[in-house]
């Protein structure tokens, strides 16, 4: 098996033109890296506003974006999961990534060195790589992520989370709600089973009021007499 090709997309800190990117120990130019007229329609390489201003400050910290590109370049797959990295000088969100240009069955492995990366973006990078290997209970976001990780390539481009903004249609796993990120499979089924308890809830209604309405007495026919006359 090629070995996996992985890279940090690094925090633009200083807002600078050029996105940086590393192996861990080199730094250089993404576009050297992801040529970007090779770049899928839709990649992002950080953190989309969208899901920023759904979470609020408060738990930004928390968001894992991640992307999948199956059939790209040639039968290659990118695949790629970013995370908030702090904020640069002027107070904006910055964003730290891995990236990975990957075979088309090779699967991304959560095992990048980052000792080449400034001290800053070395606590975010390893908290990252904590997070994947060993994620706390109840994590949904890395769970999403490993969902997409074996999500078929039929499905096409996906990510772990839906974008409503997006120009470009994806497939997703997962939705992010008021109650965090939920797995539309999940919320599918709950609605399917609240179709189906409310139908069953009219049925009944249905029944019972029929059956109420035959134990009623019967009203008194009406009965009209005719007089008939005979005239001698």
């Amino acid at each position: 098996m090629i070995a996996t090709r992985a890279y940090w997309i690094l925090p633009n800190r200083g807002q600078k033109d050029d996105i940086l990117a590393s192996d861990g120990k080199t730094t250089l130019p993404l576009r050297r890296i992801l040529d970007p007229k090779l770049r899928p329609e839709g990649f992002s390489h950080g953190v989309p506003a969208e899901l920023l201003e759904k979470c609020g400050p408060k738990d930004a910290g928390e968001i894992l974006f991640a992307q999948k590109f199956p059939d790209w370049d040639g039968g290659k797959q990118l695949f790629s999961v970013s995370t908030t990295a702090g904020l640069d000088a002027s107070g904006r969100v910055v964003h730290l990534g891995l990236l990975f240009l990957l075979e088309p069955n090779e699967r991304p492995r959560f095992e990048l060195p980052y000792a080449g990366l400034s001290e800053e973006d070395r606590s975010f990078a390893s908290a990252l790589i904590r997070r994947m290997a060993s994620p706390g209970p109840g994590d949904s976001w890395v769970q999403s992520v490993r969902d997409l990780v074996e999500l078929p390539p039929s499905r096409g481009p996906a990510t772990n989370v839906e974008l409503r903004r997006s120009t470009v249609p994806f497939y997703s796993l997962y939705a992010l709600g008021p109650a965090g990120l939920v797995s539309k499979a999940s919320s599918r089924s709950k609605s399917r089973v609240s179709a189906l308890i409310l139908l069953l809830f009219v049925a009944s209604l249905s029944v019972w009021a029929f059956m109420r309405a035959c134990e009623r007495p019967s009203r008194p026919a009406v009965q009209t007499g005719v007089v008939i006359c005979h005239l001698n």
